[in-house]
């Protein structure tokens, strides 16, 4: 990094707290930057995203003489207003393949990501040595079978395995028997084939039509619209092709597969008893076989099935997966998951792929299995990945282009982990439920791996997408992050929020809630996890007639007390909320503290002419697990406190063992008559004082007190300081005619 770009970067990281920069391997260039970018602004995202880029070019550390063109290909606006900007890049006026940023900006105006994958570096060559003639007979060489249709060869610069870019011809083509394209890269200097790769992905105006067993596409139209026919297949085909487009209208507005209402076009009873349905990106438009009645029935009567090429078909056009290696696999776990999600009504209770119509004389067969690829041969752990033997290149006739049906086991794992849980190697995860896991796949699926090309995404690199999703929609600090930390890091992607256990509680007591009794009502539930809270929410469901009337309080099993609601709202009817640490401050007392054990929700009643029930409630708990420890000492020194003597006495604990203090609490149990003539002081081992009692409570007697950070601002600033060494309190008595002593105290010290 040079010194401009460091420049650059401080003061990128100087507008906000959250801001972040994730660098290269080699630390040249940023890939990934995220946090509150910039000022807001009433302009266009478009004009947002390109400023910023702008503004920040000197990140990229370009030579003077690189020749580059950023141009806006696309910009979306999600249904949580965060807009989304993917930009293409060029260099001396040819098209930069993978060479995509995308740019989000929120409501606001606020950039608040940057993804960047533009090529930072001249290919060797720029002008080609080889005619694109040339390279057509290259590519006609290397391919085995008879070239049905060609397209128009295009120059493009290519990055090898290695990062090195290479100016190449890009060669689409069609072969005889086949609906998806060949694309070759062949090097324009010396005809070296780069890449080579297939768009065949096997296995709401809408229009179905039947190849009468031929491989002619689309073949004779029998459906279209709300039309029925005596065709069974096709009549499954067209009404599937409904629900799925229903699906993703429903749950995330999205008309039709290129969310601009393309008419959805079907083919079935393609070829003679063929075993296989896919997405034609040549065609635009899925192709279903009738099976051979063995291995396969007839394919358009599974929905799974056809939500999985509908979602090829939506993701051809956002994240626009290289169909080879992890890319490909990617490709088809998305698929999988979203064709198991339209598949199921409400809870997820069958994870399968393709059980209705694959091995139809089985009942007990599928194609994959999310929640046990091994059960289907696929892996469920990078370890057990199968991989490509050196200087072998996908192929979709020998290795199905880099086993992409094999290794889609691993991501499918993760994406049924992030919405059920489980255990798997080891890794504890709480699953999220299908709602949130849906929302955080689409919106990473269409924006955070969205591409202005087609890219070759990595397993690691769909893990960000998720997380950075699942920011967007649930913020990094909940247990949603976490869960997808954990979910990738169980299969072996990424390091997993190892500190974290999430656990959810929740209690239906339907309890009475007596009108005008202070006492009320109490339920408790129990957490038989230990660790110490880093996150908290809590919901309540009571039904009431006059909520003002209402006072709610938790309680910790250490009998820390935080009041939920104290008679606000007026005459309003029902509390049903959530309180949480991000919106409810109150809360924060009970960070730091033990879970484990039993929670009281306390409910009462303060004014007459009310009644009401407490529906449920529930807790929700991120815990901190192993790396954090809890020491608890105490002294009982019985000192006398003499009385009108500044001086006062003083007591030590030593704390021997290593570490540093995450929260801090100090008990007191004094004795004395006038608790308004006593001064009591914390002096901690770097010689920080903290005043926790100044001749406060008048004439009352006797403390016996917790002080944490919230009642002692003080005491939060000794968090993130060592521990070890003498802790020294220190109590003195500043007027006459009152004696007390100090009878014991303590540190209770949440550390790390």
């Amino acid at each position: 990094m040079n010194a401009l770009q460091q420049k650059t970067a401080d003061k990128l990281l100087e507008l906000h707290p959250s801001n972040r920069i994730f660098w290269h391997e080699d630390t040249t260039r940023p890939k990934f930057i995220m946090g509150r970018l910039s000022e807001p602004s009433d302009r266009s995202p478009e004009e947002i995203a390109l400023t910023f880029l702008e503004k920040h070019a000197d990140l990229y550390a370009l030579p003077e003489t690189f020749d580059e063109q950023t141009f806006v290909v696309s910009r979306e606006s999600d249904p949580h207003g965060v807009h989304h900007v993917c930009l293409a890049q060029s260099v001396a006026g040819v098209p930069v393949y993978e060479g995509s940023v995308q740019v989000h900006v929120d409501s606001d105006g606020v950039v608040i990501a940057c993804k960047d994958n533009r090529l930072s570096q001249l290919p060797a060559a720029t002008e080609p040595v080889l005619s694109a003639d040339e390279a057509v007979a290259g590519a006609r060489e290397e391919i085995q079978g008879r070239i049905t249709s060609l397209r128009e060869p295009k120059l493009i610069i290519v990055r090898t395995r290695d990062q090195v870019p290479r100016l190449c011809w890009e060669i689409q083509l069609l072969l005889e028997g086949e609906l998806g394209a060949r694309i070759l890269y062949v090097d324009a200097v010396d005809g070296a084939i780069l890449l080579q790769i297939s768009e065949h992905r096997d296995i709401m105006r809408r229009t179905t039509y039947t190849a009468n067993n031929g491989s002619s596409l689309p073949g004779a139209l029998v459906l279209e619209d709300d039309q029925v026919c005596d065709d069974q297949v096709a009549q499954a085909a067209h009404d599937n092709a409904a629900n799925v487009y229903r699906y993703f209208e429903t749950i995330f507005g999205r008309k039709s597969y290129d969310d601009r209402d393309a008419p959805i076009v079907s083919t079935v009873h393609f070829g003679q008893r063929y075993n296989n349905a896919y997405w034609s990106s040549w065609y635009n438009q899925m192709v279903y076989g009738d099976g051979d009645g063995r291995v396969f029935g007839p394919l358009a009567r599974a929905l799974d099935v056809v939500g999985h090429e509908y979602t090829h078909a939506i993701s051809s056009r956002t994240a626009r997966f290289v169909y080879a290696e992890e890319a490909g696999a990617l490709d088809e776990s998305f698929a999988d998951f979203f064709g198991v999600m339209i598949s199921n009504d409400g809870e997820i209770t069958n994870w399968l792929i393709g059980e209705g119509v694959y091995t139809p004389y089985r009942s007990d067969d599928a194609l994959r299995d999310l929640s046990d690829p091994p059960r289907c041969r696929q892996p469920d752990h990078v370890e057990d990945m199968l991989l490509l033997k050196e200087g072998e290149r996908p192929d979709p006739d020998k290795n199905d282009n880099g086993w992409v049906h094999v290794n889609s086991g691993i991501p499918n794992k993760a994406a049924w982990l992030t919405v059920a849980g489980g255990t798997h190697h080891g890794i504890d995860v709480t699953g999220i439920g299908r709602e949130k896991a849906e929302q955080i796949y689409y919106l990473a699926m269409t924006q955070y791996l969205k591409s202005a090309t087609r890219s070759r995404w990595t397993f690691r690199q769909a893990r960000y997408a998720l997380l950075n999703a699942c920011r967007q929609l649930y913020t990094d600090q909940g247990s949603e992050y976490a869960a997808i930390k954990n979910a990738w890091a169980a299969v072996g992607i990424g390091e997993p929020a190892s500190d974290f256990a999430m656990i959810r509680r929740e209690r239906r007591p339907a309890l009475d809630i007596p009108d005008n009794d202070p006492a009320g009502v109490i339920d408790t539930l129990t957490v038989e996890e230990e660790g110490t809270i880093r996150d908290i929410r809590c919901q309540v469901d009571i039904q009431h007639t006059y909520i003002g009337d209402l006072r709610l309080i938790l309680r910790s099993p250490g009998q820390e007390s935080v009041v939920l609601h104290d008679r606000e709202g007026g005459g309003a009817d029902d509390l049903v909320r959530e309180y949480s640490l991000a919106d409810y401050v109150p809360l924060a007392t009970l960070k730091g503290d033990q879970a484990h054990g039993t929670w009281e929700l306390q409910v009462s009643d303060h004014a007459g002419l009310d009644t009401g029930v407490l529906r449920k409630w529930s807790l929700g708990l991120s815990l901190i697990k192993q790396t954090e420890k809890r020491l608890q000492k105490t002294s009982q020194p019985q000192l006398l406190i003499p009385d009108n003597n500044p001086g006062g006495i003083r007591d030590t604990i030593e704390i021997t063992e290593q570490g540093t203090i995450v929260k801090l609490k100090i008990s007191l149990d004094i004795e004395h008559t006038y608790i308004g003539d006593l001064r009591c002081t914390l002096t901690a081992p770097d010689g920080t004082d903290v005043v926790l009692h100044d001749r406060s409570g008048n004439g009352r007697d006797n403390i016996k007190k917790t002080y944490d950070g919230v009642q002692v601002p003080g005491l939060l600033t000794l968090e993130g300081t060592p521990m070890q060494g003498q802790w020294q309190l220190a109590v003195s008595d500043h007027a006459a005619e009152d004696e007390g002593a100090l009878r014991q105290w303590g540190l209770d010290i949440t550390w790390r």
